[in-house]
């Protein structure tokens, strides 16, 4: 599993090297690389058996804005984080289920609220749409992707020409589960849903960005 996750990773980088070097030097200048970690936060998912409980935990991630038109970026990123995944039954009594990583891979805009190029410090607002892979940590079951969107709002920070902080928090929603199974194997489902529902999550996040070109 840590073997997926790290090719995983190893193909998102190459790929974000691949764009930024694509990329005219005009171009190249309006571009921001970042990275970032934080907190993540679930909600649950009610079930057939009870309720589906995810524990809280750290997240990272990171990602790239393209600016097209002052203050509007185009935004490429992906968060990653772990969980544990237990069935909270409507008797009380609680099982535990397996362990999960989450994978986000999204793209949206960014609107940044800067009056000039001179104004280091300015919040920002983020709308971005994708999928996410909820892959559990079991040979015997089954990965699910959901397709997803996530609203956020931060602030920037420049200590630097090209340099600075990003402050972040998201509402992450992934949709939807529907009637069926989930984290279906040979041995059958873990869980089965019975109506439309949809994870909310919550993520907060700090993380440096860095301007390229001059």
């Amino acid at each position: 599993m840590h073997k997926q996750i790290t090719q995983s990773s190893k193909r998102i980088i190459l790929f974000l090297f691949t764009i930024t070097i694509l990329f005219s030097g005009e171009i190249l200048a309006q571009t921001e690389l970042f990275g970032f970690a934080g907190y993540m936060t679930y909600g649950s998912i009610p079930v057939r058996e009870g309720d589906l409980k995810f524990t809280d935990g750290g997240n990272y991630g990171f990602g790239l804005d393209v600016e097209i038109q002052r203050g509007v970026m185009v935004e490429l990123n992906y968060t990653h984080n772990q969980t544990a995944v237990s069935l909270k039954r409507f008797n009380g009594m609680t099982e535990p289920l397996f362990d999960m990583n989450t994978h986000y891979f999204q793209l949206g805009a960014l609107y940044e609220f800067r009056k000039s190029s001179q104004q280091k410090a300015f919040p920002y607002t983020i709308a971005t749409l994708g999928a996410t892979l909820f892959d559990a940590k079991t040979a015997s079951l089954s990965d699910e992707w959901r397709f997803s969107v996530a609203f956020g709002v931060g602030g920037k920070f420049y200590l630097g020409k090209n340099i600075g902080l990003r402050l972040q928090s998201r509402l992450l929603m992934p949709l939807t589960f529907s009637g069926g199974g989930m984290w279906c194997g040979t041995g059958g489902c873990s869980v089965g849903v019975g109506t439309w529902t949809q994870l909310v999550q919550f993520d907060f996040t700090a993380g440096v960005f860095i301007r390229l070109g001059k």
